[in-house]
Order: C-alpha cells, then sequence, then structure tokens
C-alpha cells in the first residue's frame, strides 16, 4: 500500500506540472496572438493610407498641374491635332 501510495502523489505531481505547463504554454501563445493582431491592425491602417495616398498622387487633376508647372505642358491648339483613321 505504501508504494501505491507513493507512485500516486508522483503522478499526480506530473499532472500538476504537466498543468502548469501547458497553462504557461497557452499564456504564451495568447500573447503571441495579441501581437500578431496589433501588427495586423496597424499594417491594415497603413494600406489604407497607402491606397489614399495612392488615389491622391495619380490623381488626373494632379497629373495635369504638374505637367503644366514643372514641365511646361500645354493642351495642344486645334490646328497641331492630327486624325489618324484607321481602316
Amino acid at each position: 500500500m505504501r508504494r501505491s501510495t507513493i507512485l500516486l502523489a508522483l503522478l499526480i505531481t506530473a499532472s500538476l506540472f504537466g498543468i502548469v505547463a501547458a497553462r504557461q504554454n497557452t499564456r504564451s501563445q495568447f500573447i503571441a496572438l495579441q501581437e500578431a493582431q496589433a501588427k495586423h491592425f496597424a499594417l491594415d491602417n497603413r494600406w489604407g493610407q497607402l491606397e489614399l495616398e495612392q488615389a491622391t498622387l495619380a490623381s488626373n487633376a494632379r497629373v495635369g498641374d504638374i505637367a503644366r508647372q514643372k514641365l511646361g505642358l500645354s493642351a495642344p491648339k486645334s490646328n497641331q491635332i492630327i486624325m489618324v483613321r484607321t481602316r
């Protein structure tokens, strides 16, 4: 009987260590999940900002302003336009 009591105590102790290790692992994984979710949220916000910036930079009005101001371009006059017919 003494031997079975000692064996039972060892098994219970081993089970408790297993439970503690599993809980620690769960906490670590939860912290990693929260960090990944925070990074996802930050990247999602940045992606939205970049899309907005791209839309602003690529707008026709902005491209036209840069063409006129920095490159000195202007719309062609009617006598400068040549119509090309296709078959």
